[in-house]
């Protein structure tokens, strides 16, 4: 009967805390994926104050999020994110209207894939 137990707590902790785990990253990436949206309007509308302000926020948050993320993820996307935010604070600084939005789109594009990846999908499970 003690078998039984263990197994069951165990397996509960573990379903328990790939729950929290994917809300969090969800949550994380939701708040990145504002500060993005944020900066596309501001540099459409040609508020390049505004939008550094944006991206250094963005960064900030995003140093913090690097912190924990690379033990749920994987290191390849964080790399991406790195990559692709370090090149938008260059074209945000030399405020270069096509290059930013390109480097916007992408960083939407993988902030809105992480947690989909890390969902506990059928497709993710085949």
């Amino acid at each position: 009967m003690k078998p039984l137990l263990y197994t069951v707590i165990l397996t509960l902790a573990i379903i328990g805390s790939g729950i929290f785990t994917i809300n969090m990253l969800k949550k994380d990436a939701e708040a990145l994926y504002n500060f993005v949206l944020e900066m596309e309007s501001d540099i459409m509308a040609e508020k390049w104050e505004d939008a550094g302000e944006k991206g250094d926020k963005l960064h900030n948050q995003w140093k913090k999020y690097k912190k924990v993320w690379p033990m749920l993820i994987d290191h390849l996307e964080i790399d991406n994110l790195d990559i692709h935010i370090s090149e938008l604070e260059s074209f945000l600084i030399s405020r270069d209207k096509t290059q930013a939005l390109s480097k916007l789109s992408i960083l939407k594009l993988l902030v809105k894939h992480i947690p989909e990846k890390e969902s506990f999908t059928p497709q993710n499970i085949l």
